[in-house]
């Protein structure tokens, strides 16, 4: 009955995909970035071209928002599943995989009219950088992690996230499809690229392949490209390449060139290891889970020393209460009987 209940409210949140409060549940769940190949965990696409999508899963930062391709509405979803807000976290006896495959279950629940791509799921539960085939189904056929810590360190140093405004609300990326055989191979090959760049730390190559990703989704799915995006790519042109990190917006994925930073952009760190996804996950207060205002921490003070002083009241008043009771019932003097 409550997995029945999470996957209604999912189907209800779908449309919108927000989550609200982008700070409070910063650190309460790892967060996915989809690196290359997005779309393909879509079976109306991957079954005219097979190929992969590239995900990585990364530690928290305090600049990742909500509506922004971050996968937040299943995120949303494993903190609710999990109880990661308060202290909770997935089984460590089950697998990564596993896990994903639970958290995609309950987000798509049999009679669901749309069903959200597994790259999600798999990109939040899955540690490092993954890459993830498909052939026609919802599901990977195969699954493969970046198992070399000098690529993975190669990755922190060479990409950038730049923040761009999130998608607007009511905002559809299926509204036009335009997808042929063409534009997903085109698609395919990015992803390919992407991760024979990643192997290989080819930072040129890195950013050529992220740059066709973009051309590819503007062939097939043209919404997924925001209007003006050229005004917003400028800025970056001499570096090797980018990439909006989802449909419609919310960051900008730049390749940078070996040793120059990227304007008002800010790197992230990538996860290793299942035990390094949940280490120190600090417990999260629903009363104060939105970013401090100025004056805060002194009002925080205030509630905590009235809060104190109440409590001392109350066990005063109880313990004069237990001390009257304890009184009357004791026996008489003997003089008195």
């Amino acid at each position: 009955q409550v997995v029945a209940t999470m996957a209604d409210a999912a189907q209800a949140g779908k449309a919108a995909d927000a989550v609200t409060g982008d700070h409070g549940d910063l650190h309460a769940f790892p967060w996915r970035i989809c690196l290359a190949g997005g779309w393909l965990d879509q079976p109306w696409v991957s079954k005219l071209v097979p190929g992969p999508v590239v995900v990585m899963n990364v530690h928290p930062h305090e600049a990742f928002k909500t509506r922004s391709g971050l996968a937040t509405s299943t995120r949303a979803l494993g903190i609710e599943l999990w109880g990661t807000r308060h202290g909770g976290r997935p089984p460590a006896s089950v697998p990564p995989a596993r896990l994903a495959r639970l958290l995609f279950n309950v987000e798509n629940p049999v009679d669901c009219a749309y069903v959200s791509g597994s790259q999600d799921a798999l990109g939040l539960m899955l540690p490092g950088v993954s890459r993830l085939d498909y052939d026609g189904t919802y599901w990977p056929r195969h699954v493969a992690q970046l198992g070399d810590e000098a690529s993975v360190r190669w990755l922190e140093q060479t990409l950038w996230l730049v923040p761009l405004p999130s998608r607007s609300p009511g905002y559809d990326p299926l509204v036009t499809k335009r997808v042929t055989p063409a534009g997903v191979r085109l698609l395919a090959r990015a992803g390919e690229d992407a991760w024979a760049a990643i192997e290989a730390r080819d930072a040129a190559a890195l950013g050529d392949a992220l740059s066709r990703t973009m051309e590819a989704w503007r062939a097939i799915l043209p919404e997924t490209v925001p209007e003006g995006s050229e005004e917003l790519l400028r800025p970056y042109a001499g570096h090797h390449g980018c990439l909006f990190s989802g449909a419609g917006g919310g960051f900008l994925l730049v390749v940078a060139r070996a040793g120059e930073p990227v304007p008002r952009g800010f790197q992230v760190r990538i996860t290793r290891s299942a035990k390094e996804q949940w280490r120190a996950r600090p417990r999260i207060d629903p009363v104060l889970a939105s970013p401090p205002s100025p004056g805060s921490g002194q009002i925080r003070r205030q509630l905590s020393d009235g809060l104190g002083q109440l409590l001392m009241l109350v066990c005063v008043a109880l313990l004069v209460a237990i001390g009257r009771r304890v009184g009357s019932l004791a026996p008489a003097p003997a003089g008195e009987l």
